[in-house]
């Protein structure tokens, strides 16, 4: 006897052991009535001012309804708490039980049962949703998230109502966050869906039925509830394995569908194994390919005479290879009038738009349509006249001739019938200004929040102009070249980018005035117009020219730091897109004789500032010409290349040229007028620019500088020599700087 009993010892702590793995399991073994009342305290009421509570057990089954349905309404939500053991430490946890579903949820769904942290957060949600299948619309589906308030992960079938399937769910708040969902599963190999939120890595407080609100009239029952640590112990507390044949919940159903019509057949098996059985469906006592596959739903598009017949399936599980069929449906196919499986409908576009109205259709062939116009035909050379007699009705060009109410009669050999009546309005783009425009922004990464809405600017200025030599000769292609053209404009209020695709020759010239009509969009965050040359009502217009760009803002390096230039949205809204000229900056690191090629390259001065110059590979005009050894005054465009995500805006900004000759002062012409004997040069200046005077007895030089960093006010230069006076002969050179 003495040895038997550390043999005996070993077997009782073995099954410790095993049960360990289980935290408790829940039978509902209660009175019927409310559970808060009659489990003494196992499970608790947290949400809810139902008096007397509506949390209410029945025949051994939880009950769970919608709060606010018409048949029910239900509102308390309840939980069982797990003991210290689990709350102390995330831990990996799996609940399992059978739900019935009575009453479908609403379109929306929701969730109504999840896990219950220490923190107050509801984690691993279970949600109700409606099924897909059309045919057999009496169905439902089960879906998970992490912590979401929406499903992001659906159980790829359809469940039938009355029917007991048993859930699995497995929340993770360790390793990968995640809820794992099964459904009638033979193991936790079998078909599941995975969360794609993560979790919270909270301690789990409780496991709780929800009776949630916006589920229409939801309702459902849970039974025989088990909570464990491992897959194995939830499950098969629940259902043993394979002890769950295949079985019919819905049976195809026969009837009669016309020529051309799709031909659907639709069953809901139940069994373990759920996501994995086997459908071979038969017509007429033998199998036919399903062109879904391994489906249980069987569909033939178009229907023709031919498929008419005796439809069954069997379904199979592929654990022990348990089979079922279902009952014959009867299908019937015959010659039927037009049906229509999408009405068209109302649109409203902008002048000259082109687009399509278009109705879906089935039915047996052929067809005749017959499109209408306010109640006539159609005459306008605006509407392509040989749609009138198809399906789709092409606007070729929004007028006024074809704004209104179009219809379509459809018709066979067997019937016809009348799409319903559409209105086709006509949209007036906002005029607004480019200030307006820059408002129009998200506040934390300033891209425009409307892309769809058209919009007019009127009396903008064109800022870029093509690439030109110093002689005002035709360098190279304008700005981004063929197939696209990009330039900017400015209507005293901002400026902004216009980006046109497929460009013809003719586009608008710098100092051109012109008008603009299109929708927004963003380029890497640069907010600019997006029109496209092939869409007659996206455009740009010239109505005017002016020689008066607007004065370029002479910024520091350190603008987007500067306090006094306000907030990252605020230089954003002011300066891009805008003229702006830098002075005494040079481009570090570059030897003499050092050539321009495309590339971002860093622009720097005296204090060690750093800002981006950005050369596109289209500015043929300034690559290969010589990189400037000196100090330069450089005037360009406030460029912005930034992802849509990057955090760090003010990072975006760069300078764009958009011509070599603008990086350099045009070349001072002199005059020279005496008076006292002191000569005075005059010259037309750039109030940016600086200058300087150089001074030779010899017009081939030597020349030595006599001043510098001679800046002016407006376009009048001018300078005394008061120490050359009265020689026989003076030379002078005007540089800049």
């Amino acid at each position: 006897m003495k040895k038997l009993i550390p043999l005996i010892m070993l077997l009782v702590l073995s099954a410790v052991a095993v049960r360990a793995d289980l935290i408790w399991q829940e039978q509902f073994n209660y009175a019927d009535g409310v559970i808060t009342n009659n489990s003494g305290g196992v499970w608790i009421k947290y949400s809810g001012t139902a008096n007397p509570s509506d949390a209410i057990v029945k025949g051994h089954r939880l009950e769970n309804g919608a709060t606010g349905g018409s048949l029910v309404n239900r509102q308390d939500d309840i939980r069982r708490p797990f003991t210290s053991a689990y709350t102390n430490a995330p831990t990996v946890l799996y609940a399992s039980f059978v739900v019935n579903c009575t009453n479908l949820p609403s379109a929306a769904g929701g969730y109504f049962a999840h896990f219950y942290g220490t923190n107050g957060n509801f984690e691993g949600k279970l949600y109700a949703l409606v099924g897909t299948n059309l045919t057999q619309p009496n169905t439902w589906r089960l879906g998970v998230a992490g912590s979401a308030n929406t499903a992001n992960k659906i159980y790829p079938v359809d469940l039938a109502t009355n029917q007991d399937y048993q859930v699995v769910l497995k929340w993770d708040p360790i390793t990968d966050y995640s809820v794992t969902l099964w459904v009638n599963p033979v193991n936790s190999s079998d078909t599941f869906v995975e969360s794609s939120d993560i979790t919270t890595p909270v301690n789990a407080a409780a496991f709780s039925s929800r009776q949630a609100s916006g589920m229409g009239n939801w309702f459902g029952t849970i039974s025989n509830l088990v909570i464990a640590t491992t897959y194995d112990q939830a499950a098969t507390n629940v259902w043993a394995y394979n002890s769950v044949n295949p079985g019919i919940a819905t049976q195809p159903l026969g009837g009669t569908v016309f020529v051309g019509n799709p031909l659907t057949l639709v069953v809901n098996a139940t069994g373990q194994g759920l996501g994995s059985l086997a459908y071979i469906w038969e017509k007429n006592g033998s199998p036919i390919a399903n062109p879904n596959g391994n489906s249980n739903i069987f569909t033939i598009n178009p229907a023709a005479l031919t498929d008419a017949g005796t439809y069954a399936v069997i379904v199979s599980n592929t654990v022990n290879n348990a089979t079922i069929t279902s009952a014959n449906a009867v299908i019937a196919v015959q010659n039927g009038p037009p049906g229509i499986t999408a009405q068209p409908v109302s649109v409203s576009n902008y002048l000259s738009k082109s687009f399509a109205i278009t109705v879906g259709y089935n039915g047996t062939p052929p067809f005749t349509f017959s499109w209408s116009y306010n109640g006539g035909p159609i005459t306008s050379s605006d509407v392509d006249l040989t749609t009138t007699n198809a399906a789709s009705l092409v606007i070729l060009n929004q007028q006024s001739d074809t704004v209104g109410k179009y219809a379509c009669f459809i018709s066979n050999a067997y019937g016809s019938t009348n799409t319903v009546t559409i209105t086709n309005t006509l949209l007036i783009p906002q005029i607004v200004t480019i200030d307006a425009l820059h408002a129009m922004v998200d506040s934390t990464f300033f891209l425009p929040t409307n892309t769809t809405s058209y919009f007019t600017v009127t009396n903008a200025v064109v800022l870029t102009l093509p690439a030109t030599n110093s002689d005002g000769s035709v360098k190279g292609s304008l700005f981004t070249g063929t197939p696209n053209a990009e330039f900017y404009v400015s209507d005293g209020s901002g400026s902004i980018c216009v980006f046109d695709a497929g460009y013809a020759a003719s586009q608008p010239q710098q100092g051109d005035i012109v008008t603009i009509t299109g929708p927004l969009s963003q380029f890497n965050s640069l907010m600019e117009f997006n029109l496209n040359s092939a869409d007659a009502s996206t455009s740009v217009t010239v109505t005017g020219h002016t020689n008066n760009l607007p004065a370029p803002y002479v910024l520091p390096l350190t603008f987007t730091n500067g306090t006094s230039y306000g907030s990252v949205s605020n230089l954003v809204h002011k300066y891009v897109g805008s003229l702006v000229t830098f002075t005494n900056v040079y481009f570090p690191g570059f030897s003499l004789g050092s050539n321009f090629v495309s590339g971002t390259y860093t622009l720097t001065n005296l204090n060690g500032d750093k800002f981006a110059y950005f050369l596109n590979a289209a500015d043929i005009n300034i690559i290969g010409q010589p990189i400037p050894p000196f100090a330069a005054t450089l005037t360009g465009i406030m460029g912005y290349y930034a992802t849509a995500t990057a955090t760090n805006r003010g990072a975006g900004f760069e300078l764009d040229p958009f011509n070599y000759y603008s990086m350099l002062p045009p070349a001072p012409k002199a005059t020279v007028t005496y008076s006292g004997g002191a000569p005075t040069l005059s010259w037309n200046s750039v109030p940016v620019y600086g200058y300087s005077v150089l001074w030779s007895t010899n017009v081939m030089g030597p020349y030595t500088p006599i001043t510098a960093g001679l800046t002016f006010p407006g376009a009048a230069g001018s300078y005394t020599d008061s120490v050359n006076t009265g020689l026989p002969a003076s030379f002078y050179k005007i540089t800049s700087p």
